[in-house]
């Protein structure tokens, strides 16, 4: 069996992407350091894959930066935008550009799939690459998790590798959070919408849900396409609020909020009178302008993006990286749309 990066890296006390950096020649480490992983090399005779190899070639200094967003556009909703926002300003300020990288609906519908970025990787187009919003199928492809052990990369997202660089805000945690605020204002009945894209989470918020408030009845409902919903978004409002007497919605993101507070309208419920509504919202008072303004947890996506990109940068440019991994904390904010009952 071929030793892999983990073997050298095991070997000689660094990390995997300590041994990468040197290899390809950017990192800078004590000579007792480079000497170890060299032995290391020496002794498992290991050989760069195909993604490790040539890196130290000419720079394009762009950035590719990958959202594979199955069924939608990334410029769906604020929290890619935010996002871009702030890697292209880390990205501008150190004086690389960014191309945006998707998938085509062909790439969801086969079997054995090729992820977009390879070709970016593979002809030298890009740097390093930024990876957002990863579906299950993403993460467990094989590309992905080589990807993460020997290229310059940082994925977006909760930490799915022991090698590799990620930012992550903590998505599971910041849900319960709205789940647990809900739950001190009375609310024992509550709908939580969920993405598909976030349905590997799903397990784990229910999980902490029936361990932590044992009296909450939470009806998850996975649920595509808000803005395209018409009489389908009515009926789950009637069966959840109306039928089975849910208190409290959870919507995914502020504008799907702006939508849910539509329907309510039409229906004749009154917010918050009748049914509390709390969001997630990722540039800053979103939730404000909306009547009424609704409460929400700020996820700071502007500052996940800058700080994605300004660690991807330091590691391609070998300086020392102090965390593989960074979390950012998220902000309740509290307004007018939940009621205490």
């Amino acid at each position: 069996m071929e030793a892999s990066i983990r073997d050298v890296a095991r070997r000689a006390g660094v990390s995997a992407a300590t041994v990468s950096r040197i290899l390809n020649g950017t990192a800078a480490v004590s000579e007792k350091k480079t000497q170890a992983v060299r032995e290391a090399v020496e002794f498992y005779s290991y050989e760069p894959n195909q993604f490790a190899r040539g890196l130290k070639k000419q720079s394009s200094r762009m950035i590719g930066v990958y959202f594979p967003t199955a069924g939608t556009s990334m410029f769906e909703g604020s929290y890619n935008l935010e996002m871009l926002k702030g890697i292209e300003k880390s990205l501008r300020y150190r004086d690389y550009s960014m191309v945006l990288i998707s998938e085509t609906e062909e790439y969801w519908r086969r079997k054995k799939k090729t992820p977009k970025y390879l070709e970016y990787i593979r002809q030298k187009r890009i740097d390093g690459l930024l990876m957002s919003g990863l579906v299950n199928q993403a993460r467990d492809d094989p590309a992905f998790r080589q990807i993460v052990e020997e290229y310059p990369v940082v994925y977006i997202g909760k930490r799915v590798h022991k090698d590799g660089l990620n930012v992550y805000a903590q998505f599971e945690q910041y849900n319960v959070q709205l789940l647990r605020i809900l739950y001190e204002q009375g609310h024992r009945k509550i709908l939580f919408f969920i993405s598909e894209m976030h349905r590997n989470h799903q397990e784990a918020i229910e999980r902490q849900v029936r361990e932590e408030l044992p009296e909450l009845e939470l009806y998850s409902v996975s649920f595509q396409g808000f803005a395209d919903a018409g009489r389908e978004l009515l009926s789950l409002i009637e069966k959840y609020v109306v039928a089975q007497g849910c208190t409290a919605v959870c919507a995914r993101v502020i504008y799907e909020a702006q939508i849910l507070l539509a329907a309510c309208a039409q229906l004749q419920i009154k917010v918050p009178e009748q049914v509390s509504v709390i969001s997630v919202e990722h540039s800053r008072n979103e939730g404000a302008v909306l009547y009424p303004r609704v409460s929400a947890m700020y996820v700071p996506a502007q500052a996940m993006g800058a700080g994605a990109a300004e660690l991807l940068l330091d590691y391609i440019e070998g300086k020392e990286i102090a965390e593989n991994s960074i979390e950012y904390e998220p902000e309740y904010i509290e307004r007018d749309s939940i009621r205490r009952i």
